[in-house]
Order: C-alpha cells, then structure tokens, then sequence
C-alpha cells in the first residue's frame, strides 16, 4: 500500500472518530435476529472488525438497519478493509451508501477527506501488481470512476505512471473491456454507465498512449504478459484505423 493512502486511512480514522454507534442500533421490524447482529457487530473493537465482520452491515445500513452516523462510525474500517483488497461489500455499493448518507452535504473536512481516500485508492490499485489488484481492478475503476468527481485526473494518474501494474491494468482492460468501451461506449460495472467513455476512448486511442505501449512492450518484453501488451496494441491500432476512417 503506498503511503498518501495509509496517511489518508490515518486521517480517516481521526476525522470521524467523534461519530459513535451503540449495540442498540435500530433495524427494521422485520429482522428477528437483529439483537443477535448487533451484539456480533460490536463484540470488536473498530479496527479489529474484518470483512466478514461488516458485510451485513454495510449492505444494510441506512435501508434496513442503522442510520448515516451510524455509517460513518464504521467508515474508517470499512475503507481500510477496501484498501486493503478486502472490501465488506461490493466496492459500487460502499461508495453508493456515500450518497445515501448526502455526503456531499457534510462538514468540508469530511468530505475532503473521503475524496483523497478515492484518488489514493486509484493510484495505489494503479500502481499495484498483485493477481489481487489485477482481480479487482475492473470493479475498483469504474467505481472510482462514477465516484469521484474528476475523471480527467484519475486519467492522467494512469497516464503519467511508468509502473509495471500500470501497463498491465491497461492491457487487461483493454483486451476484456474491448467491446464495452469502443462498440457500446460505456465502461462496465455494477452499473454500466457511459459518462466519462469519451475522455477514456480519446486518451486510450492518443499517440501518446500507443507511444507508451509500444515502448512498455520492449520494457517487459521477457514478462509473462508481454503478450497481452502487443495484444491491446493491436486493438488500438485497430480502433485508430477505425476511428480516422469514420471521420473521413
């Protein structure tokens, strides 16, 4: 994990540790074993809980059990765990109950925040790797992506990074995501949405990025997805064929 996402984890942890929950939760009248999960969910401390631990929870909250304070008590885990590659809930719907609980109308601080939680969130899965990140990269993206509100600089941190895991996402996503991006002109997701699939389209398909893949390709040439970068070279080679003959 890179460290401007463990300090943001830290001040996650000092911004909203004055919000407190109770065992007492209220849920709804439905749930006869809502005794039983609050008693479960508390018999932790905070930064002990596991993503076991909170899934119901976070599936639940503010629908069906528990309220925005409540949500924001256990924020600072919930975002560690998914940091950490261990996300209670779908990453869609933890971001989602963000604006369940009107985030956008809480204290600046707070708000700032969870905001820098979100790009050094990408910067860090970005940069990363693992099979892990590779995994979850494409959930993780295109929640980022409907989340945080400027697109143009989750891009640009893409763009400037000469990792490994950088060219490696981008092969991957462009390989898997082929379709999607370039004939349906959405990115893909718990929810498909095509906001943002033009900047995608426009920086995948520049000179600069073919530039780039084809000097990584010689870079990692003798890695084991040195295939998969010729490969998204030859689908955006493709595309730019395709896109200068339309604009004939």
């Amino acid at each position: 994990m890179i460290s401007r996402l463990k300090n943001n984890i830290s001040e996650l942890y000092k911004t909203f540790e004055k919000y407190h929950s109770e065992p007492t939760m209220l849920g709804s009248s439905l749930y006869d074993d809502l005794d039983k999960w609050n008693k479960e969910l508390f018999s932790k401390s905070l930064t002990e809980l596991n993503e076991d631990d909170l899934s119901r929870f976070v599936g639940k909250v503010m629908t069906t059990w528990g309220n925005a304070n409540d949500y924001k008590h256990f924020l600072p885990r919930i975002f560690e765990l998914t940091a950490e590659f261990k996300t209670p809930y779908e990453i869609w719907i933890t971001f989602d109950k963000l604006t369940l609980a009107e985030w956008n109308s809480w204290d600046e601080n707070e708000q700032k925040v969870i905001h820098e939680f979100m790009i050094a969130l990408w910067e860090n899965i970005v940069n990363d790797d693992s099979e892990k990140a590779e995994c979850e990269f494409k959930d993780y993206f295109s929640a980022i992506a409907n989340f945080y509100p400027n697109f143009d600089e989750l891009i640009a941190i893409w763009s400037e990074s000469e990792s490994k895991g950088a060219i490696k996402h981008f092969s991957n996503f462009i390989i898997n995501e082929q379709t999607a991006i370039f004939d349906r002109k959405k990115i893909s997701g718990f929810y498909d949405k095509t906001e943002n699939v033009q900047e995608f389209i426009s920086w995948a398909l520049s000179d600069k990025t073919l530039n780039k893949i084809q000097r990584k390709y010689f870079q990692f040439e003798n890695e084991s997805f040195a295939e998969k970068i010729s490969w998204a070279e030859q689908i955006i080679t493709t595309e730019r064929k395709s896109t200068a003959h339309n604009n004939v």
